[in-house]
């Protein structure tokens, strides 16, 4: 017989995920949305993330910081699907999407923010690189950052420093912007 205290169990840990899943769960498909997957792939991964941690929940595991533990979590159901699934082979055009929707920029429209992003050189970065700093630009702290991608604080503080250092050696100064209106070529 269930003891009387699993019923106020189950409803924190429902609550709990609840204001979770309000709080982060755009942020989190934004980030599972770099391995390029669809949107179905997108709110399944996203969906079996929050279960996960209602599940633990219900079963008392103490999680003293959610936020990274959904990334975490996330990110390994996401390389656990992607082992189990055909590669996805990407033209130009769907490399520019996935791109542009890494780049978070609010006061530009869609189609700006493509442009934007497809002039990075998201290419030139190691797969720890990009996603430390995809991490970072959704809020994460560096601990946070650390905690999803099994690694220490100061290795994720490098890897996003030298993303940015990459990133700004590619992209001109606006001192470097030609009078026509045009910006360098990317090197």
């Amino acid at each position: 017989m269930p003891s009387s205290s699993q019923p106020d169990a189950l409803t924190q840990a429902a609550w709990e995920t609840e204001q979770l899943f309000q709080e982060h769960s755009a942020n989190l498909m934004r980030y599972l949305r770099s391995g390029g997957r669809n949107t179905y792939d997108l709110e399944d991964l996203a969906q079996e993330t929050f279960i996960r941690f209602f599940r633990a929940r219900c079963n008392g595991e103490s999680i003293q910081n959610p936020k990274g533990w959904l990334y975490r979590v996330g990110r390994r159901l996401a390389i656990d699907r992607a082992k189990k699934s055909k590669p996805v082979l990407l033209d130009e055009a769907g490399w520019r999407s996935v791109e542009a929707n890494h780049a978070y920029l609010p006061e530009l429209d869609a189609d700006e923010r493509s442009l934007w992003s497809s002039k990075l050189p998201w290419h030139t970065l190691s797969p720890l690189e990009k996603e430390c700093l995809l991490l970072r630009a959704e809020g994460l702290t560096f601990r946070e950052v650390a905690e999803v991608l099994d690694v220490s604080i100061s290795t994720a503080a490098s890897y996003v420093a030298r993303a940015i250092k990459k990133f700004r050696r590619a992209v001109p100064k606006p001192s470097e912007t030609p009078k026509h209106g045009r910006t360098a070529p990317l090197r």
